[in-house]
């Protein structure tokens, strides 16, 4: 294989999305961190992160708002180190022709990966493929579902055309993510707006959209500051 097979982005229209106003849900850490850090509640953390990793497909959008942007909130958080796990997997998936075993070893590797960093699209991409070659087709729709709710969490919170409607991403990984899930291909340039924004030129497209905003101040410091 010469590259990652995506066969469950959410190719969205942009046409008809953007040319709507649209009502968006970005993370207010303060709220969020009140409402997962209530024992009693049923949005307790601990107990949502449960049932994300029993791959509940029940959880609603409220639910995977409050897990992906309160990931950021607790002790383990630390995006930067799931690199490493992002380039193994890549460097099996760019094979010209994979092995059954090494299909077994994919999610291996990937399962024990999720299991630490439950949000990472580009360790649940290659793991639901792996899944399916290998004919177990129920728990990769679980985590179909899983992708699929990550990325309409984060196109809740914006819709990355301007600085103020920014994506809001608690991984540097998934600012390329939300471009393939829109369509885009990147178009080879990042930057850094200010201390919280990042900007990624895209590819050209029909739609004359020259890049994308997301806000990164969950990732580079403590949000509740």
């Amino acid at each position: 294989m010469k590259r990652i097979l995506v066969s469950i982005i959410i190719v969205l229209s942009l046409s008809s999305v953007y040319a709507q106003k649209k009502s968006f849900s970005a993370p207010d850490y303060k709220k969020i961190g009140k409402a997962i850090s209530k024992k009693s509640s049923s949005a307790y953390y601990p107990l949502l992160m449960e049932r994300l990793k029993a791959n509940d497909t029940t959880l609603s959008p409220r639910e995977y708002h409050l897990l992906y942007y309160g990931y950021v909130l607790q002790p383990g958080y630390a995006p930067e180190k799931v690199k490493y796990a992002q380039d193994s997997l890549l460097a099996l998936m760019n094979r010209e022709v994979l092995e059954e075993s090494e299909y077994n070893r994919i999610i291996e590797l990937a399962s024990s990966t999720l299991n630490e960093y439950p949000f990472e699209i580009s360790i649940l991409d290659p793991l639901i493929y792996a899944l399916r070659m290998e004919g177990k087709n129920e728990l990769a729709a679980k985590l179909e579902f899983r992708f699929g709710r990550i990325i309409e969490t984060i196109f809740n919170s914006g819709n990355g055309l301007t600085k103020e409607t920014a994506f809001h991403v608690v991984s540097i990984s998934h600012q390329k993510d939300m471009l393939r899930a829109l369509g885009f291909g990147f178009g080879g340039q990042r930057a850094l707006v200010d201390a919280k924004i990042s900007y990624l030129k895209v590819a050209k497209n029909d739609f004359g959209i020259e890049g994308m905003f997301f806000d990164v101040s969950a990732i580079y410091r403590n949000p509740l500051k």
